[in-house]
């Protein structure tokens, strides 16, 4: 590394940077030095005195760039621990600092973080803590949060907090995988005609990334199963936006940042001229000045208005837990059949969470569901058509393996593997939503899977999916470890 590069990322580094670079400075004032003089003497006795000169020259710069950065280090490190500075912190000094530390170490802890793809952003939900819906148009005007990526200033999302002004609320945007990027330029309150003065325009957020990242690794003969590497990255800050400009805004990183969730919360606000509802216009990311794409946003956008338009009508949301509930139908777990048959979900009924809500757990799984049929020899012919047929069925006698020769009572089995390690995170029931709450050492993230019940169909985020009960099915499946 150049030392001068060495110095300005002492100068600028936080803690955590700090922590990092310190072997690595110490590296350099134990050992390197000596080596330069050492290679000094060789160079000496083998080059021309003219070159020797440029030499010295190069290492003298050398050897004082590092004496100068750990002069930096030793004083950043004791302004770090007294507190003490040339000066008070600036306001954007002070907004790029962590807003919470965890509560297991002193120092924050970003986690792993891990480059990802900057080609597109692929956009899977946009949550917000509240949304308005102006009841008295009959939802002719909709502010949901997937507004907030399409683009056209004419279009916004603005909270609808029945208590104040909007200090408190939040947005959470998810996507498939995860971006990296180095910016993000937002466009603030509802920058439309004179919309904007009108309504209350953010002052500062608190900006939140999260990013999961699971590899897998080599076979655990002992377990049966793959060894899965996850690497979990996340990063909290404060940022102050400008009022009087209702178009782009950019906040911008030193280093590439990657997230698969990035929430924003509103801290404070300038106050609109009529109404009291804060609005966020458009967000986009952008890597080395080149905006990256959001797709889905289409299909989202047409969910998003119809599940606000169903949001409007009176006791909505217990309306919604209860369709929900009844596709148990007394059972404690449902099965999710999507056209695609590798499509297959299983929702567990978890009980009350500590907030008395009720809690869901989804177990993944590689599954074929067959029809039982009216006799041993017709089920025997659709296992026989299966993928895992070699599980079930001794080919050679004709017959089922022994664990499975009592004929079963439902209308359904349900073959195949299901997961040891399944999620255990926690999933609720919002309006029309099922919301999913994610922890990442002190960061907490909400996003939302919008769903539509139509009799024993439910709709996750559009995707159709036929409904069975566990009184529908014997679950024949394996485990896929202990």
């Amino acid at each position: 590394m150049h030392p001068y590069i060495i110095l300005t990322r002492v100068c600028f580094a936080d803690k955590v940077e700090l922590k990092k670079m310190e072997s690595f400075l110490d590296f350099f004032s134990r050992g390197l030095v000596l080596k330069c003089l050492s290679l000094y003497n060789i160079i000496w006795k083998t080059i021309c005195r003219g070159m020797i000169v440029k030499v010295m020259k190069n290492t003298k710069t050398a050897v004082l760039a590092i004496m100068g950065a750990l002069a930096l280090l030793v004083s950043c490190r004791e302004k770090d621990k007294t507190g003490k500075g040339a000066g008070k912190k600036t306001e954007a000094e002070t907004a790029a600092q962590p807003d919470v530390t965890s509560e297991e170490e002193s120092e924050p802890d970003y986690g792993e973080w891990f480059m990802a793809q900057t080609d597109y952003a692929p956009v899977k939900s946009v949550v917000a803590t509240s949304e308005l819906v102006e009841a008295q148009f009959e939802g002719r005007y909709l502010y949901p949060p997937i507004n907030i990526l399409d683009g056209d200033f004419d279009s916004t999302w603005c909270e609808a907090d029945e208590n104040g002004s909007g200090i408190g609320e939040s947005l959470t945007v998810e996507f498939a995988e995860p971006v990296s990027f180095d910016e993000i330029q937002i466009v603030n309150g509802f920058a439309s005609k004179d919309y904007y003065e009108k309504n209350n325009r953010v002052k500062s957020i608190t900006l939140t990334q999260t990013a999961t990242k699971m590899e897998v690794k080599d076979w655990d003969s002992e377990k049966s199963q793959y060894n899965v590497e996850t690497k979990n990255h996340f990063q909290q800050k404060v940022y102050f936006l400008e009022d009087g400009i209702p178009d782009w805004q950019p906040i911008k990183f030193e280093l590439p940042q990657t997230a698969q969730t990035i929430t924003i919360k509103i801290n404070d606000i300038y106050k609109g001229e009529k109404y009291d509802d804060t609005c966020l216009d458009d967000i986009r990311l952008l890597y080395k000045g080149k905006v990256i794409p959001f797709t889905n946003i289409t299909e989202l956008k047409s969910l998003q208005e119809e599940n606000s338009k169903q949001m409007l009508s009176e006791k909505s949301d217990e309306s919604f837990r209860k369709q929900f509930r009844d596709l148990f139908r007394g059972s404690d777990v449902i099965y999710l059949v999507g056209d695609d048959p590798n499509d297959f979900k299983t929702i567990l009924d978890y009980g009350k969470d500590e907030d008395g809500n009720d809690e869901y757990l989804f177990r993944p799984g590689s599954s074929d569901l067959v029809e039982v049929g009216d006799s041993q020899s017709a089920l025997y012919a659709e296992i026989e058509k299966s993928q895992y047929a070699d599980m079930y069925l001794n080919k050679e006698e004709k017959k089922f393996f022994k664990d499975f020769e009592e004929f079963p009572k439902t209308k359904y089995a349900l073959l195949g593997w299901k997961w040891s390690s399944y999620t255990r995170t926690k999933y609720t029931l919002g309006n029309h939503r099922i919301l999913k709450t994610e922890s990442i050492a002190y960061v907490e993230t909400t996003t939302a899977i919008i769903a539509k019940i139509e009799g024993n169909t439910i709709y996750l985020n559009g995707t159709k999916y036929k409904v069975l009960s566990g009184k529908d099915v014997s679950d024949w499946r394996y485990w896929d470890g202990p």
